[in-house]
């Protein structure tokens, strides 16, 4: 088990210590926050848009619905969310 934990300690020193490496560490960072995101702060966000929505008319929500708005829109949610915490997080890693 110590040799395992050795090996792995300085499979993440290269990592760390090379150009692709950071790259790598960003790119797995990335997917990580995207997941938390997903899980955590979209569903609030797609709540609060519901709860703002009710006055559209049930004729109107059902064909967004139809025509495939409501895909669309969590999509541009999902994706404004993802940039806008990928920027914060960017600008933490750069001090």
């Amino acid at each position: 088990m110590p040799a395992v934990l050795a090996a792995l300690g300085r499979m993440l020193t290269w990592l760390v210590s090379t150009y692709i490496g950071q790259w790598i560490l960003k790119a797995l960072l990335a997917l990580g926050v995207g997941l938390v995101i997903h899980q955590i702060a979209l569903p609030d966000l797609i709540a609060y848009v519901r709860s703002k929505s009710y006055g559209m008319g049930q004729f109107l929500f059902d064909s967004f619905g139809a025509l495939g708005g409501d895909v669309g829109f969590t999509m541009i949610l999902s994706a404004t969310v993802s940039v806008a915490t990928g920027r914060v997080l960017l600008k933490a890693l750069a001090k």
